[in-house]
């Protein structure tokens, strides 16, 4: 399938799988957004809007690979209780 470019603010782009889109790179570009950067989407009507989000104002916050595991290892039931439950639920 080719692109046809109507005008440098306006693209045909496919839908990929699980929804995804790619936003043009000269777009990405203009606007500053680089790979792994933070963008807000919205509905408005029979429309998508994407906007770009500098700076700290993204409401949640992306754990590193370490904090996840810490995270775990709080969660982790101690084994006296583990081995209880699996007899029980067996």
């Amino acid at each position: 399938m080719t692109q046809a470019n109507v005008s440098s603010n306006q693209e045909w782009l496919k839908v990929l799988g699980k929804g995804m889109v790619t936003i043009p790179k000269k777009w990405r570009e203009v606007l500053g957004i680089a790979t792994g950067d933070i963008v807000r989407a919205r509905k408005e009507g029979n429309q998508v809007v994407i906007e770009t989000q500098k700076g700290s104002n993204v409401p949640y916050r992306i754990y590193s690979d370490s904090e996840i595991e810490e995270f775990l290892k709080e969660d982790k039931l101690p084994r006296p209780l583990t081995k209880k439950l699996r007899k029980k639920f067996a």
